[in-house]
């Protein structure tokens, strides 16, 4: 059932469905016109019939040309998979936790910093470090995409602002939930805030020397007070 659900939704993002209900619509509308055209014309029914068949051979190409490329006005464009087009436009996460469980591999050490962990989900395991804004949601030129059909397309953003972390929410249709509070405006992020996208959470975590933690803890208590 999970694979014909993937198979699904690749099918969709791949238009093939589009596709497929275009190349029927058209087909009738063609075979109708041929129906009336054809005996005024004086064409023998035998070219009507290999109307129907040309029809009929087409169907398979036109589908099998959808699934690989995405016609445009400036041609035919190939459609790379998913996973392949994720690797060229999401951010590279920082430690894959999913080695030290798999193979038996220590994760590699942490810097400084803050830092967004996936707790489940497809990108359970993977930890990305919080340097420049990152937008998340279902566009494949999200830094964090999440193929999900709740997810909007730019769901949430994170950002650092004079080394403050903040969440916003992009005006996403399902809402983002922060420590099981749904996401309004703009809100300071702290260690250990969960992050939740109906059944997919995510974790912020802080690294920092202990010199700066009471200095940093007092800079967001006067942020929150205001």
């Amino acid at each position: 059932m999970h694979k014909l659900s993937n198979l699904f939704g690749e099918l969709r993002r791949r238009k093939v469905l589009n596709t497929l209900l275009l190349y029927v619509v058209s087909s009738w509308i063609i075979v109708q016109v041929a129906s009336l055209t054809f005996p005024a014309v004086g064409l023998s029914n035998s070219y009507f019939q290999g109307l129907l068949v040309l029809l009929i051979i087409l169907f398979p190409v036109a589908l099998t040309i959808s699934w690989f490329y995405d016609v445009t006005i400036r041609g035919f464009i190939r459609i790379a998979p998913f996973t392949e087009r994720r690797v060229l436009n999401n951010i590279a996460p920082i430690i894959d936790r999913r080695l030290s469980l798999t193979k038996g591999l220590k994760p590699a050490a942490v810097h400084d910093g803050w830092y967004f962990y996936a707790e489940n989900g497809p990108l359970e395991g993977l930890e990305y470090k919080i340097i420049e804004p990152i937008t998340i949601g279902r566009a494949i030129e999200c830094d964090i995409t999440l193929l999900r059909s709740y997810i909007s397309r730019y769901h949430l953003r994170i950002f650092l602002d004079n080394e403050v972390l903040f969440a916003e929410d992009l005006g996403s249709a399902n809402g983002t939930e922060i420590n099981g509070k749904k996401v309004t405006n703009k809100q300071v992020l702290l260690h250990g805030d969960e992050i939740l996208f109906k059944d997919i959470l995510f974790t912020i975590r802080e690294y920092r020397p202990k010199i700066r933690n009471e200095a940093m803890l007092e800079k967001t208590t006067i942020l929150h007070k205001d």
